[in-house]
């Protein structure tokens, strides 16, 4: 099958080691043409895609899974070029055994503190790695001041995390120069957001399913 596009070309991880689920700038060449381009996403080994969040032909940024591999390749995959390479690598860390009533030194995730009765890390859900990017599509800010966004949208919120979400005040302040083909693609992207998300439910449960098999046994 014949590529219309070079395959892509990762030269650059940042940061290029970290633990489970590190959030990455991954820079490169040929990163694919758009987020329905980008099918394939691996670090270490570990399939990625899930987190991935498409920027541009040269930046995808995404978070770092459970890999079995402690050090590997980034190989990303698209329609448009296939299977890429990789000039560099990332280096995943084994993150330090700390309950969650223990003192530390450091500021330590409470999503992804150790649990000393099952042995292993409390990992973070895929549904709550929120993108900063929620369109898919380059930003570009408005020129409007947020104080006047905020006296014509008194009470609501540009942030799609927020009850109060206005999309009229996210559109506003991050896509009013946004032309009409791009915002019809950022539908597109949130319809493969949408589905991704519920692959990555119905995947979160099945492997919780031994842990809660562990606390039966444990209470039976």
């Amino acid at each position: 099958m014949s590529r219309s596009r070079q395959p892509p070309l990762v030269t650059g991880i940042s940061p290029n080691e970290g633990i489970p689920w590190t959030k990455v700038t991954i820079r490169g060449e040929n990163l694919g043409t758009g987020p329905t381009d980008l099918i394939g996403l691996t670090i270490c080994g570990h399939n990625c895609l899930l987190t991935a969040e498409w920027m541009s032909a040269s930046k995808i940024v995404c978070r770092v899974g459970q890999a079995k591999n402690d050090k590997g390749d980034i190989i990303v995959t698209t329609k448009s070029g296939g299977r890429g390479t990789s000039t560099v690598s990332f280096k995943l860390l084994r993150p330090e055994k700390i309950g969650i009533l223990d003192q530390s030194a450091v500021w330590v995730d409470e999503m992804n503190y150790y649990d000393m009765r099952t042995d292993r890390n409390k990992g973070i859900p895929p549904l709550s790695l929120r993108p900063a990017n929620p369109l898919g599509i380059e930003i570009e800010k408005s020129k409007f001041s947020q104080k006047d966004l905020e006296m014509l949208f008194h009470g609501m919120s540009a942030d799609f995390t927020s009850e109060n979400f206005s999309a009229a005040w996210y559109l506003i302040e991050n896509h009013s120069n946004t032309s009409f083909e791009q915002l019809k693609m950022a539908v597109t992207n949130l319809k493969r957001q949408a589905n991704k998300k519920s692959e990555g439910s119905l995947a979160y449960v099945k492997g919780g399913l031994s842990t809660f098999f562990e606390a039966q046994d444990a209470l039976s």
